[in-house]
């Protein structure tokens, strides 16, 4: 069944931002309202209020991303039967780490998994994490920043008996700590709806 407009009074609101079936770069986001209700999942896009029965669900797909000097933002994307997609984001507006936005999606998360009828959670996969080739880029970028920023320092630490690239080791090491924790957040991996992974709240 196609989105359609809808009149029905929501549920629970959420103020998180959403996109609609496009993977291409966003520079600002403009969609704003995401909602749960009885019959499924509701959002605002480009002023109207659409709604998708939760039967017309087949995939549910939770991960964080890491933002360098911020933090992790969260996205779920929610993959509809006709192959149409819904991704509702924690970022801000110009797609940066938001505090009261984590929080609100963290509050999403769990409602949505909460509300969906039990008849219809054995007919949606529910999958954490990016997919497999995407992964393996994401640890090979882990495991050269790791050789980089902490191994050859620590190298030429011993080499040298300095104590220069030995700091250098220790910074490197805070920098490549919250890229590990991303990596293990993002595999791919099938979980129950009623526990819900830490991993994949920001």
């Amino acid at each position: 069944m196609n989105a359609s407009a809808s009149s029905e009074i929501p549920a629970a609101e959420y103020k998180l931002f959403v996109r609609e079936d496009s993977a291409r770069f966003y520079l600002k986001n403009h969609d704003d309202g995401v909602y749960l209700s009885p019959k499924g999942i509701g959002w605002f896009a480009g002023g109207e209020a659409r709604t998708r029965d939760w039967a017309a669900i087949k995939r549910i797909n939770p991960q964080i991303a890491f933002i360098p000097k911020q933090g992790n933002i969260g996205s779920c994307r929610v993959a509809f039967a006709d192959g149409k997609t819904l991704t509702v984001l924690s970022a801000s507006k110009w797609g940066a780490c938001d505090e009261e936005r984590n929080t609100e999606y963290g509050r999403f998360l769990l409602d949505l998994h909460r509300v969906i009828p039990s008849d219809v959670r054995s007919t949606i996969r529910f999958e954490s994490g990016v997919d497999k080739g995407r992964h393996v880029a994401m640890t090979a970028v882990f495991v050269i920043a790791v050789l980089f920023f902490v191994i050859l320092p620590l190298g030429l630490a011993v080499y040298l008996r300095a104590l220069e690239p030995l700091l250098v080791a220790l910074a490197g090491a805070g920098f490549t700590w919250p890229l590990y924790r991303v990596t293990e957040a993002a595999q791919p991996a099938a979980y129950d709806p009623a526990q819900i992974p830490d991993s994949v709240f920001p």
